[in-house]
């Protein structure tokens, strides 16, 4: 009985978002069409500092900004002129080798992310960039993709 129900509400509801989306496509035809990547130009620094922005992931023992990743960090750049924001960035890595290399691997991480950042007109005055090692992981060291989940440079717009 509660499935059926939940069914129709979730059928309805869904008929509702697409006539009001329709809608809302009608009433400015004009209006150019929204891209999944465009970036809103203001924002509140409240709203900058709740913005979720997805990790950088690094290849094992390197510090070179993956080609995936080009896309998202040109858009934290133009926020952040667009804004005049400041961001925090945290370099990570796994626990393969040694606890100094892997210190100084994660700062090159975050180094290196400044620099495309900076490349892409970012302020570097307003971009702090900090070494973590592997001290946070976010995943089990014990698994491949668990070290590949913690080989990565955290994003976190300041306010």
């Amino acid at each position: 009985m509660k499935t059926n129900y939940l069914k129709s509400v979730t059928s309805a509801l869904a008929v509702l978002f697409c006539l009001v989306s329709f809608a809302a496509m009608a009433g400015n035809p004009d209006a150019p069409a929204r891209k999944k990547d465009d970036v809103p130009k203001k924002m509140s620094p409240k709203a900058l500092a709740n913005l979720k922005i997805k990790n950088i992931q690094f290849g094992f023992n390197k510090a070179t900004i993956p080609d995936n990743a080009h896309g998202n960090l040109k858009n934290v750049a133009k926020l952040m002129i667009d804004n005049n924001a400041s961001l925090k960035l945290g370099g990570y890595a796994d626990n393969k080798g040694a606890y100094v290399y892997n210190w100084m691997l994660s700062k090159a991480r975050a180094e290196a992310v400044k620099a495309y950042l900076v490349q892409n007109g970012a302020d570097s005055s307003r971009i702090a960039a900090t070494e973590y090692g592997y001290t946070h992981p976010i995943a089990s060291n014990q698994t491949p993709t668990g070290r590949q989940k913690n080989r990565r440079v955290e994003i976190h717009f300041t306010n």
